[in-house]
């Protein structure tokens, strides 16, 4: 039976934007476009995962300059003002929100879940996109925020609101959950690992101590993570997972 093995990104990929492939001994060495691999029943793929604070085609530009990530997941996009498509995507009539993208892969079953509460004043509620690629269900989370009083149960309530939405199965609930204390993911995460997942990885944010941005697994293999700076306020991620 044939083996494949990704190489990955990271300048190991040709000038051409064409990914090597590792075969065994008496099978050709070729190349194909940038795509996830499938390794049997296994799948790879690179996520990245970034608040864009509203920065006009910020997500376009992210996407080329990370190598074309089989898969990302947004927050705070300026939809109207990317030229690259989000196949999901729950925003409000200015094109604010949450979104999710697969490069070349088919996006299904996609849910919009607002917050249960609204921020302060009373009109906006934060909007979570959720979408499933392949086998795999993914959420583009941008939590209560609740400023001034920053609300944990308000929070943990627009977590719980999107478990109701999920099906079994493996899944990568990631993006700012707007949690400004170490008691804000310390409650989100004992509701989200009642459900299965786990805390796979935090990143920071510049100028504070705790992280606002963060990625829980369930049924997936983190296999490389990493954050970059960019035009937002917020870092991003990218994260490798592996589904075997």
């Amino acid at each position: 039976m044939q083996t494949w093995k990704h190489l990955g990104l990271n300048g190991r990929d040709s000038m051409d934007g064409t990914q090597l492939l590792e075969v065994p001994s008496g099978f050709f060495l070729h190349s194909f476009p940038v795509t996830p691999v499938w390794v049997g029943t296994t799948i790879s793929m690179r996520v990245l995962v970034q608040n864009l604070q509203k920065r006009s085609g910020l997500a376009t530009e992210l996407f080329t300059e990370h190598d074309c990530p089989e898969v990302m997941l947004v927050q705070e996009i300026n939809l109207n003002s990317e030229s690259y498509s989000f196949q999901a995507s729950s925003v409000s009539s200015m094109g604010y929100g949450t979104a999710i993208a697969g490069s070349k892969l088919d996006v299904s079953n996609v849910k919009s879940v607002l917050s249960p509460y609204a921020e302060f004043g009373g009109i906006i509620h934060k909007k979570t996109t959720v979408a499933s690629i392949k086998s795999i269900q993914f959420v583009s989370f941008h939590g209560y925020n609740g400023q001034p009083f920053k609300s944990i149960d308000k929070l943990v309530a627009h977590v719980e609101a999107v478990l109701a939405k999920l099906s079994p199965g493996p899944a990568l609930f990631a993006g700012d959950f707007n949690s400004w204390s170490q008691e804000h993911i310390d409650r989100c995460s004992q509701y989200l690992e009642s459900a299965g997942f786990h805390l796979a990885y935090s990143w920071p944010y510049p100028g504070r101590d705790q992280p606002l941005d963060h990625a829980f697994l369930r049924g997936l293999e983190l296999k490389r993570s990493d954050n970059y700076t960019c035009s937002s306020d917020h870092k991003g991620a990218i994260l490798e997972l592996e589904l075997g």
